[in-house]
């Protein structure tokens, strides 16, 4: 038999973070059940966020159910640190107070921190030179792992600088894992507003009002995808920024985006008032 639901946080975009019986956590997308049967009732996300745990399966209190199985099979299995960070920008999402990167950071370790009690250290901007940054923005010990964590929050609306950015703390990342620094890498993204219009979408403009024309290379959209093949260096260079020679994963990075909308411009955009936040591109 498979695992069952031990428990359930819905999402605002008609997801089910679900942990299982077994230990493993996953996430469910209902989405694709609201147009059909008495499923069209959760189509409202106030009668949705109702869902409860009843059995080992989740229900609702107008008799939906989803079978266990279902459930267990067809979420998309995630680890605790993913779990944490998706919970996370959940709560925000919901009004929990963070108005800046720092903010973000510092609630993400309270997170890591309640999660794992006694069996992880934390340290807050390690000294690390990499790449000419001076610090990792959150560094954790867990069960003899070392895990680095950078964090990118709202960014400014100059696309081409963030974009540029964003890749730059990857490839710090899979360095410092190279050079055994870490055993794992975490980066993590959230984003509103017109700044999470220039980083979900492959065609943006600048702060200054005018289309990004240069260092086309670096793309954070979302879907987008670098791809690794036995030549390719995988991340594109910045001449002032990561010159570096590139040290590459030996798979693929890709950027999925969650809670996003379709404009009418067809564009994605972040809800109204709301985040998106990145599936965690992790460095192992």
């Amino acid at each position: 038999m498979n695992p069952r639901v031990k428990t359930v946080k819905p999402t605002d975009d008609y997801q089910l973070i679900l942990e299982f019986t077994n230990g493993e956590c996953g996430l469910y997308d209902c989405k694709p059940l609201l147009d059909f049967g008495v499923f069209r009732e959760l189509q409202d996300v106030n009668y949705f966020k109702q869902v409860v745990v009843t059995d080992g399966t989740v229900t609702w209190v107008n008799e939906q159910d989803i079978c266990p199985d279902t459930l267990y099979l067809d979420s998309v299995k995630m680890d605790e640190i993913s779990t944490i960070w998706y919970k996370l920008m959940d709560d925000i999402n919901k009004g929990k107070p963070c108005s800046s990167e720092k903010s973000l950071v510092f609630h993400f370790a309270w997170r890591l921190k309640e999660y794992y009690q006694g069996n992880i250290e934390l340290d807050f901007e390690k000294p690390i030179l990499c790449f000419g940054n001076k610090y990792l923005d959150l560094y954790a010990e867990l069960n003899n792992t070392k895990i680095g964590f950078e964090f990118k929050f709202q960014g400014n609306t100059n696309s081409t600088d963030v974009r540029i950015s964003v890749v730059h703390d990857i490839k710090r990342l899979r360095l410092l894992q190279h050079q055994e620094i870490i055993d794992k890498g975490y980066f993590l993204y959230a984003t509103s507003g017109e700044q999470a219009r220039n980083a979900l979408n492959q065609e943006s403009n600048t702060g200054r009002g005018r289309k990004r024309t240069e260092h086309l290379d670096f793309f954070t959209h979302h879907l987008a995808k670098y791809k690794y093949t036995e030549e390719s260096k995988i991340f594109p260079e910045h001449e002032t920024i990561s010159p570096e020679k590139v040290i590459k994963p030996e798979y693929d990075i890709e950027f999925y985006w969650e809670n996003i909308i379709m404009g009418e411009d067809g564009k994605y955009d972040s809800p109204t008032n709301k985040y998106s936040w990145l599936k965690p591109i992790i460095i192992t």
